[in-house]
């Protein structure tokens, strides 16, 4: 965990292709071979890195997540839920946005943490069957909804929104996102 840490930390800081792996070691603590005995490359550290920060926000994603809820709580929690995560920890956030639009992380890495979120995708797909969502593609809708996420998250943290004004904006966001796909 202190390597994965410390190449948070410095990848963060620093950019990927600018943290050679002798300095994730020394960060850590640790001799630069240790970090070979834990990860073979830096490609393998990266996707180790990947799936940290969407461990850490997938958890805290679906904390509380109202799974008989109507679908509007249920998109509503990972809407609030989301965002909250990337104001609490905006250097992992963007960190992890900017590793999931990498060609970084492996292709195996992406659709493992793609398996993940399937319940999303179901999410919309049967909201779509049911008639509470407008009749499009699903990956289309969840690529609008994702979209719509990351412009709250941006917008929160580059203004520094905290206490009601957050809420504010996550809940006005919400509802002019869901105002716009559903029937």
């Amino acid at each position: 965990m202190q390597l994965i840490e410390a190449s948070i930390d410095l990848f963060a800081q620093e950019g990927f292709w600018n943290t050679p792996t002798s300095r994730i070691a020394k960060h850590a603590g640790v001799a630069t071979g240790t970090l070979f005995n834990y990860f073979e490359s830096k490609d393998v550290l990266i996707d180790a890195v990947y799936r940290q920060l969407k461990q850490e926000w997938r958890a805290h994603v679906l904390a509380g997540f109202p799974q008989d809820g109507a679908l509007k709580a249920r998109v509503g929690h990972i809407w609030f839920r989301h965002i909250d995560w990337g104001r609490r920890f905006p250097l992992r956030y963007r960190l992890m946005m900017q590793l999931k639009l990498s060609d970084l992380v492996s292709h195996e890495m992406q659709q493992s943490q793609e398996a993940e979120l399937a319940f999303a995708y179901e999410m919309i797909v049967q909201g779509i069957a049911a008639g509470e969502l407008v009749d499009v593609d699903p990956a289309y809708l969840g690529r609008i909804f994702y979209a719509q996420l990351e412009a709250a998250v941006s917008y929160a943290t580059e203004h520094s929104l905290a206490d009601m004004p957050l809420t504010r904006h996550i809940t006005q966001g919400f509802e002019i996102f869901w105002k716009g796909v559903t029937r």
